[in-house]
């Protein structure tokens, strides 16, 4: 028996050996995949440059404005993924226009929720992520709950500024979850409502691969490799 031939058959059994270990370890160790939704706060906006959401794989699409003149009572708003549906009327204004500040250079539109403490947006079905822009009405600090719904939820909560402070709120569903409302409320209850704007959302991705998973495929592609080397050596034999 050659050199070569004994080295390709430790070769085999080593890979082989991995790819059960790494079977072992994913079903052994491993914690199964479950549906959840995950927070990002300002600090992952698309602004910040983080831009976490869509690094993620979320193929993020803006929410456009409609056509109706500012000061308009909107119940919804249509996107290219299907429509989002307030809990209460909001009042369509414009930065500089209706709505004094904003922030990250943004001068467009946002909704003004007429002064309610909590809004309710629901959501096109299977959508995978959601982002948007919040600020206070009063021009002072306040706290802001966001609570995203599927079949599971998470909530994020930041202090923002009336004025010029508007911040960025996302959100994320794996495994096969989906968001299917938030809900936003100013915690004390006095900042006079709030506006929101800049939304973003996208359809739900396929989950990432477990760790355990990844590394049992290299096991599988090392096995191919010294098999084709042995068959290599056969032939050259």
């Amino acid at each position: 028996m050659s050199i070569t031939t004994t080295f390709v058959k430790k070769l085999l059994m080593a890979a082989a050996g991995a790819t059960f270990l790494s079977l072992g370890a994913s079903l052994a160790k491993a914690p199964p995949a479950e549906a959840a939704i995950f927070s990002v706060d300002d600090s992952g906006s698309r602004i910040s440059g983080s831009n976490t959401i869509s690094n993620l794989g979320f193929n993020m699409v803006a929410v456009p404005n409609g056509d109706e003149p500012l000061f308009s009572n909107l119940s919804s708003l249509s996107s290219p993924l299907g429509t989002l549906s307030f809990s209460s009327p909001v009042n369509k204004r414009g930065i500089g226009n209706g709505w004094a500040t904003w922030s990250n250079g943004y001068t467009g539109e946002v909704y003004f929720n007429n002064g309610s403490t909590t809004t309710t947006i629901t959501l096109p079905s299977l959508i995978g992520a959601f982002d948007l822009y919040v600020e206070p009405n009063l021009f002072s600090l306040f706290e802001i709950k966001i609570t995203a719904i599927g079949g599971t939820t998470t909530t994020l909560s930041q202090f923002v500024n009336g004025f010029a402070g508007a911040k960025y709120f996302g959100f994320y569903a794996t495994d096969g979850e989906q968001i299917s409302s938030i809900t936003i409320t100013d915690k004390s209850g006095s900042a006079g409502g709030f506006a929101f704007g800049q939304m973003y959302l996208a359809q739900q991705i396929q989950a990432v691969p477990e760790p355990a998973s990844v590394l049992g495929l290299l096991a599988v592609g090392a096995i191919g490799a010294a098999a084709k080397l042995q068959r290599k050596q056969q032939q050259e034999g």
